[in-house]
């Protein structure tokens, strides 16, 4: 539908007679976009109606050649004159509001012609003073999939300052939410999106009714562009508001959409009628202006013509999807299988089976994934998704399509910021378009080493790699090299490197790393030269690090030790470790990989009060991409400089780029909570278009559910959160449970001899709810209340099964006998 004050009449855009469509309209459509639109594409977007219902015909309707009832058959001969084969069949049909519109006699001609077409749908012309009971039935007898809802029908005079909840009702929210119904919004007020009160409804009551599906027509009304860009982050971690492409012609707004809620969100509109109509809506200033064929002087105007705006939304379409980068499969979710899938019908897509694909991938990788804690197996055996999509926020969709609310781990403790972070999205975008490898170096290093090094002021030198792993070996050969000696003492996880796996070449063998996360790390390929030269200790256990010191004193280069992970220490332990690192003189190297950022700004240690010689970062600090850091105190970092420690990789620039903006934005929600002022300090500085250091809408709204909250109390919120309502659930339905952790990284189970087995059937369960869960949680910033409220109503309807299986000990039978892995095997 159109806005605004026009020089055409109503009749203009319903008469078919009155559309001027030419053979180049055909010649057009096949040069440019005949190789883009698919042969199924299903319409989201547009208007059947009988224009007797619209308005008074007078002599137009006494014409013999005047066709009034326009639905699946004139809509289609029209648009099979300009997009030929691609033209579409299937969709989601509703009637043209207008606001003299006989609302009863269209949605019973919009009902009857869907019902005519098998692969078609409808929805229900409402107003607020509709009766919500004559509505139901209307839905009942019609089958209706849900509502259009539009601005004309609100009860005031100039309706283009209707809020949304003048013209779509409570009641009419309350039964999408009892039905899981389809809301198509064509929001009004000149900012659309960007006012203040629609971004606010919006995000208000999709949160209030999750299982009602919002549609925001014309790309969340962005026909000014900048108004769907400038707001449609705090739509990101919604998971129930969705956008149609219709009559949008430009393509900033829908780029914009798919940057935020990624490709599963966008649908393919044609808006017919308006698509056969030619002309465009263009941005101007703060607004936008709709140029019609008779608006402009086009025969003096010699390098364009007026196209039918069904091309200019198309090109638009297409101009967003080569922007993003999209592919063919991506191209077929926004105009079939997104649309099709929300509406219950089954895709015309070809099908992808996950666990086919991961059968695939044992044939030709060994183990299957490149991490272990990713393995399907130590989740869902023949269950888990092993590949995903899309991953924004904490919504992940798998490579068949269906989405999935990660209340798992996470990225394994990557993304503390959510998945696909806008901000360090942008910092890796302009990376890659500007370069990512050079001669030379990135200057975002320098930037990075400054940053950390103001956040641990008792740091003076960083070395970066690009994985923890690697990284933790880099600390220990510095050690090494500024000791002179070749032993470490150990207590935590510390990757894969020989060093490491070395402890499993002691008396204990592969079980020396045993009580350190993860059991049964076979050291096959570790030379065993180095057996001796890893030993490990327990944490809060100085006694046995004291007999470790007690052996080998003069020869420990390093006790290598996560500062905390599930476990605080017991009062003097730290402190303990670090004067007997002193007594002997050697380094204190802390691994902050997975625990650093989540209990205080920068490494745990600060909070802990125990300042090392080393700290190692990674996965949080750059938010799921590659990168990581080594920082340390001069003394000990100028013995990098001594032991040949370089890579070609740790100069790329995507890596700093990414962990540049991940920690400049931790640290600007820091002072935001604090009510500092934004952009002091070395290594933040304001961005002339609104972006880094500013408080924008993204860096509040998209990514917590409260303003001015930092990360760490963010998570520690939502993780108390989630372990509170499982303590709930276990006494609720007499299942033993276990609570563990810590709030920023929850472990929960069930205190039983066959918990895994539970645990297991669990994840089996609740990924039939549309939730990655486990035995682990790790909240993000991309994590609201309402996942967790949701999370755990899922839960509850998987509990009373888990109650009766206990009751019957067959949990076994009900997973197949495929319990989920607890230690590291081969996989057959």
């Amino acid at each position: 539908m159109l806005d605004g004050k026009l020089k055409m009449s109503l009749f203009d855009f319903v008469d078919p007679a009155r559309w001027r469509i030419i053979d180049r309209d055909l010649d057009l459509f096949a040069s440019k976009l005949g190789n883009f639109v698919p042969t199924d594409a299903f319409d989201a977007h547009a208007h059947w109606y009988d224009i007797r219902h619209l308005v008074d015909t007078g002599e137009r309707g006494k014409s013999e050649d005047f066709e009034p009832e326009v639905g699946h058959s004139a809509m289609f001969q029209s648009m099979l004159r300009w997009m030929g084969d691609r033209a579409t069949t299937e969709g989601l049909y509703f009637g043209y509001p207008t606001r003299a519109v006989d609302r009863e006699a269209e949605n019973r001609f919009v009902a009857d012609q869907v019902n005519a077409h098998a692969g078609c749908r409808g929805l229900m012309l409402i107003a607020p003073q509709d009766n919500p009971a004559v509505v139901e039935r209307v839905l009942d007898d019609d089958g209706f999939s849900g509502f259009k809802v539009y601005h004309v029908f609100a009860e005031r005079e100039d309706t283009f300052k209707a809020e949304q909840h003048e013209f779509l009702p409570e009641w009419a929210w309350e039964l999408a939410q009892q039905r899981g119904l389809w809301i198509t919004m064509h929001m009004v007020l000149p900012r659309a999106l960007s006012d203040s009160r629609n971004l606010e409804y919006i995000q208000t009551q999709c949160r209030r009714y999750p299982d009602a599906n919002l549609v925001l027509a014309h790309a969340a009304r962005g026909f000014n562009a900048g108004h769907t860009v400038e707001a449609i982050d705090g739509l990101r971690g919604i998971d129930n508001v969705y956008f149609d492409t219709s009559a949008i012609c430009e393509p900033a707004a829908l780029e914009a959409i798919i940057r935020a809620t990624g490709t599963t969100h966008l649908m393919y509109g044609s808006d017919f009628p308006i698509s056969e109509l030619r002309g465009k809506a263009l941005s101007a200033g703060d607004g936008f202006l709709w140029l019609y064929e008779n608006s402009f002087d086009w025969d003096s105007w010699p390098h364009a013509q007026a196209e039918l705006v069904g091309i200019e939304s198309l090109l638009a379409l297409q101009q967003a999807c080569r922007t993003m980068c999209l592919n063919d499969d991506d191209v077929e979710r926004i105009f079939s299988t997104n649309a099709r899938s929300l509406l219950g019908i089954e895709s015309t897509s070809t099908s992808v089976d996950p666990q086919e694909q991961y059968r695939r991938a044992k044939a030709v990788i060994p183990g299957g994934t490149q991490l272990l804690s990713k393995r399907p197996e130590m989740f869902a055996p023949n269950h888990w998704p092993a590949y995903y999509h899309s991953a924004i926020g904490c919504e992940v969709v798998d490579t068949s399509g269906k989405r999935y609310i990660d209340m798992s781990s996470n990225g394994i403790l990557a993304c503390i910021l959510g998945f696909a972070d806008p901000d360090v999205n942008e910092a890796v975008i302009r990376r890659v378009h500007l370069g990512s490898m050079a001669t030379q170096q990135t200057f975002d290093e320098v930037r990075l080493a400054e940053l950390l090094l103001e956040i641990h002021p008792w740091a003076e030198m960083a070395r970066f790699t690009r994985s923890g792993g690697e990284s933790m070996a880099v600390a220990v050969r510095i050690a090494r090299s500024a000791t002179g000696r070749e032993k470490v003492a150990i207590c935590g996880y510390h990757g894969w490197h020989d060093w490491y796996l070395a402890a499993n070449l002691g008396d204990a063998g592969a079980e020396g790393l045993d009580g350190h996360l993860l059991p049964g790390l076979q050291p096959s390929g570790v030379p065993k030269s180095l057996r001796g030269t890893t030993l490990p200790f327990a944490y809060n256990r100085l006694d046995q690090l004291d007999t470790i010191i007690a052996q080998n004193r003069n020869d420990l280069a390093a006790i290598v030790m996560e500062p905390t992970r599930y476990t605080d220490p017991e009062p003097g332990f730290l402190e303990g470790v670090r004067e007997r690192a002193d007594r002997i003189g050697a380094r204190l190297i802390f691994d902050e990989i997975s625990i650093g950022w989540r209990l205080c700004l920068g490494g745990a240690h600060l909070k802990l009060g125990v300042t090392p010689d080393i700290a190692v970062f990674a996965k949080s600090i750059s938010n799921g991409f590659a990168m990581a850091a080594v920082i340390g105190n001069d003394e000990t970092m100028s013995a990098a400089q001594k032991s040949f420690i370089s890579s070609a990789y740790w100069t790329e620039g995507i890596g700093p780029a990414a962990a540049v903006a991940a920690v400049s934005k931790m640290k600007r929600l820091e002072a935001v909570a604090k009510h500092q002022p934004l952009g002091a300090g070395r290594g933040l500085s304001s961005s002339r278009l609104g972006k880094t250091g500013t408080p924008a809408t993204h860096l509040i709204d998209s990514t917590i559910s409260e303003p001015f909250l930092d990360v760490p109390s963010h998570l520690r919120k939502i993780g108390t959160l989630f372990q509170e309502g499982w303590a709930k659930l276990g006494e609720r339905h007499g299942v033993l449970v276990t609570v563990g952790g810590r709030p920023e990284s929850v472990l929960i189970g069930f205190n039983y001899p066959d918990g895994n087995a539970l645990m297991t059937l669990y994840t089996r369960r609740m990924l039939d709810y549309g939730f990655l869960a486990a035995g682990s949680f790790n909240p993000t910033m991309g994590h609201k209340p309402s996942h967790v409220e949701a999370c755990l109503s899922a839960a509850d309807e998987v509990f009373p099964e888990l109650a009766e299986t206990i009751d019957r000990g067959d949990v076994q039978t009900r997973i197949d006998g495929l319990e989920k892995h607890i230690m590291f095997s081969r996989l057959t």
